[in-house]
């Protein structure tokens, strides 16, 4: 048994505002905004824009500004602000993704904060122990993982696989196995999850990396001096 806390189910709808795309300033597609709500190109929630233009990130951190009407630029001269979170929106049905299009000229003093919100991991950033409160999940390099209790009650193993933004564990010994996660952000040290399931999604929940202490050093035994 894995207990609830690790994703809680809820539903999912659809909205039928007009999309407008939004990219990364290399050109690459990065989402869309639907009404006042930005999203990602798979329909994930990102946050929310200001009738001044300003967009908020989903926990409230200021995430920058609307440039050029496709584009979001992050002023490093602002001091850092965050607003009370919205409610999210459900996740919006995404369109067809748009060619690339480049911005024509990046902006001095600012940074594209897509960049960064929308980092994925790649397998290798992935292994290694990550806990919370209440578990740990170590991922190992052959694909094997182990969740623990933080307790150490529980204990269960498995096998995982990362694509893209889906990180898929197949449990063993569970009622329901085959399990998928969605990613929704991935910093280096801190991975933000949400549990898909059949019967809706979980709310998100947070792992940080657990760092080992280093292995210390065999001791060598001192040489004589030569005379």
């Amino acid at each position: 048994m894995i207990p609830s806390g690790f994703g809680k189910a809820g539903d999912d709808e659809e909205s039928g505002d007009l999309a407008i795309p939004v990219f990364k300033w290399t050109g690459a597609y990065a989402g869309f905004f639907q009404g006042e709500y930005l999203y990602d190109r798979f329909g994930r929630y990102l946050g929310w824009r200001e009738p001044d233009g300003q967009i908020w990130k989903y926990d409230g951190h200021r995430l920058g500004q609307v440039m050029a009407e496709h584009y979001l630029a992050y002023d490093l001269r602002t001091l850092p602000e965050r607003r009370t979170p919205r409610v999210p929106p459900v996740p919006a049905q995404p369109p067809l993704p748009p060619p690339p299009r480049p911005m024509p000229m990046p902006l001095l003093g600012c940074r594209d904060p897509l960049e960064e919100l929308l980092r994925m991991p790649t397998p290798g950033e992935l292994v290694g122990r990550w806990s919370s409160a209440s578990e740990s999940l170590d991922f190992d390099q052959e694909g094997g993982f182990q969740w623990a209790a933080a307790d150490q009650t529980e204990t269960a193993s498995g096998t995982w696989a990362l694509a893209g933004a889906e990180l898929a564990l197949q449990w063993q010994g569970v009622e329901e196995p085959a399990r998928c996660y969605w990613i929704i952000e991935f910093t280096g040290d801190s991975l933000l999850l949400r549990w898909m399931r059949e019967a809706g999604r979980s709310l998100p929940f947070r792992l940080q990396r657990k760092h080992r202490p280093p292995t210390p050093l065999p001791e060598v035994a001192d040489e004589p001096q030569a005379a």
